[in-house]
């Protein structure tokens, strides 16, 4: 039987579920939608990374609905309570495996969760076509974010990457998890070079917890081969939210819903994330309420 030819474009999907057990508001509804968005998306995706889908239930919930469009698929195990991790191919998946990051949090931070569910980044090797170097090496890491900070991609000819690493819990000179922010940028970093230094395509995905100038943002694209491409796209994009100080050093006027979404690249904060609302605003939506409509010039973060 003939190979079919390698595709001239991969598409690609990276989103974070928001899936935490017992925490996240109608977790099975959205996520069993969220499979069911995924298999109805125009144009359909080769590879879908997913942060937060914590439970074998909801990443089976999401098979169920993809599994004709993104037959292959693989959640991965970290920690006591999993990483949350999981990269879903229409494209044959080869080889997978999870890297957990050797720093880490603690385990006296319990409240933050960190260290528990074993951060790492998740790697799946991806047919793309049937030449020996037509490899595709997905990485795909998240740990909770807790800041509103754009999505980027960073990309090159042979190197795609969009990274996450421990959230910025603190601040400033007595912020102790800098250290672990920069070890697992450097992680990051090493397998990125690893896998472009093998000749394969390198896709990264996940939350991204650093803003465009940071030092942990350096890293990575410094000692890998890597770009990030919003940044290429979007030269004049935010490089961080309204009120983070490298931003605020800018002086540019505080930027709409539209500008939001189709220059800073940023979807998680802004005014069409009903999800965001105040308490007062959720009471607008709901079955049999009027629909409720966001101008595009609505001011953002």
């Amino acid at each position: 039987m003939e190979e079919p030819p390698a595709p001239c474009e991969i598409s690609i999907v990276t989103l974070n579920c928001w899936g935490l057990k017992y925490i996240s508001k109608l977790r099975r509804e959205r996520l069993r939608e969220i499979g069911r968005q995924l298999a109805a998306a125009d144009p359909q995706p080769h590879i879908v990374g997913l942060q937060e889908c914590f439970t074998q239930e909801d990443y089976r919930s999401i098979r169920r609905e993809t599994r004709f469009t993104l037959p292959y698929g693989k959640f991965y195990h970290s920690g006591a309570f999993g990483s949350g991790l999981a990269i879903l191919s229409k494209l044959p998946i080869e080889e997978s495996t999870m890297f957990r990051y050797p720093l880490n949090s603690r385990p006296t931070a319990f409240f933050r969760g960190d260290w528990f569910v074993g951060k790492g980044v998740a790697h799946a090797k991806i047919r793309y076509g049937p030449g020996p170097k037509q490899v595709l090496e997905v990485f795909n890491t998240h740990v909770r974010s807790s800041e509103g900070l754009p999505y980027h991609v960073v990309v090159d000819p042979i190197a795609n990457e969009l990274s996450q690493t421990h959230a910025p819990y603190e601040q400033g000179p007595n912020d102790s998890y800098l250290c672990h922010r920069l070890a697992q940028a450097w992680e990051m970093s090493k397998l990125l070079r690893g896998a472009a230094e093998r000749g394969h395509l390198v896709v990264g995905l996940g939350d991204f917890n650093m803003i465009p100038l940071s030092l942990e943002h350096r890293i990575i694209t410094a000692y890998a081969p890597v770009r990030d491409t919003w940044r290429v796209l979007h030269p004049d994009s935010s490089v961080g939210p309204a009120d983070h100080p490298a931003e605020k050093a800018r002086r540019r006027p505080i930027p709409t819903a539209e500008f939001n979404i189709l220059e800073n690249g940023a979807a998680s904060d802004g005014p069409y994330n009903t999800w965001r609302w105040s308490k007062q605003q959720q009471k607008l939506l709901g079955l049999g309420r009027p629909e409720v409509t966001v101008p595009p010039d609505t001011i953002g973060t």
